[in-house]
């Protein structure tokens, strides 16, 4: 989060606007500037000063990238775009505003529809094979699942997988939870309509997957990785 990138900063400063006061807090590599003690019911604290008033709600983090650490510093457009239309579809009504002032491109990102508004961007220069998009909401034990589908008449399966927003490349346990229940879903189908023996075929649940796009959501509390990149939920 934050403290990962105050650390790798050259300088950072945060801004808080909260409860009618404006709070500011600046860093200069990872270390804070002017810091305040105070002692509450026993225990030294360090709050964040109020430098004024204000008349909104809101959150300001400004940060310089420090080069002595990553040498060349260059934020690639392209990069950040897909990574804020990624959060723009997996949290329903945020609007997110991209600005580059290098070059004067902007970008607003405010999908409607969810993951299932993201399964349809996926699918936009596909041939579809049909035109209602699957989607799912469930929770249970504090943990919200969210999954959206649809099949194209490509050969390749596409599912991306996120954990409380972050993306999971190598999948994980809710991956394999999805794939074994669709493969639960189409033996049942087919041992209810007899299909094996009018087919006279074998099917596996690669087969059902072949041109799906899927938008996997999960959000849990406190979830765990295989590593620190979090490539993969365990």
């Amino acid at each position: 989060g934050v403290s990962c990138v105050n650390a790798l900063s050259k300088w950072l400063r945060l801004t808080v606007r909260r409860d009618g006061k404006k709070h500011f807090l600046e860093f200069n590599r990872g270390v804070v500037i002017n810091r305040t003690l105070e002692t509450r019911d026993g225990v030294e604290v360090s709050p964040i000063p109020v430098v004024g008033d204000a008349e909104h709600n809101g959150t300001e983090v400004h940060f310089m990238a420090d080069e002595d650490i990553f040498g060349n510093v260059d934020f690639h457009y392209d990069i950040l775009s897909k990574r804020i239309r990624e959060l723009s579809f997996l949290n329903n009504g945020v609007r997110i505003r991209l600005q580059d002032k290098r070059s004067g491109k902007e970008d607003d990102y405010a999908f409607a529809g969810g993951v299932k508004g993201f399964v349809e961007y996926i699918n936009r220069a596909k041939q579809v094979l049909h035109p209602t998009i699957f989607h799912a909401v469930g929770e249970k034990d504090n943990v919200t699942v969210e999954v959206s589908m649809q099949w194209n008449d490509s050969f390749n399966e596409n599912v991306l997988c996120f954990t409380n927003n972050i993306p999971q490349r190598d999948g994980g346990t809710h991956l394999t939870g999805l794939r074994a229940a669709m493969t639960r879903v189409l033996n049942k189908y087919i041992v209810e309509t007899d299909a094996a023996k009018k087919a006279k075929i074998e099917t596996s649940g690669d087969d059902m997957r072949e041109g799906l796009s899927c938008v996997l959501s999960v959000k849990v509390p406190e979830p765990k990785f295989s590593s620190q990149t979090k490539d993969k939920l365990v």
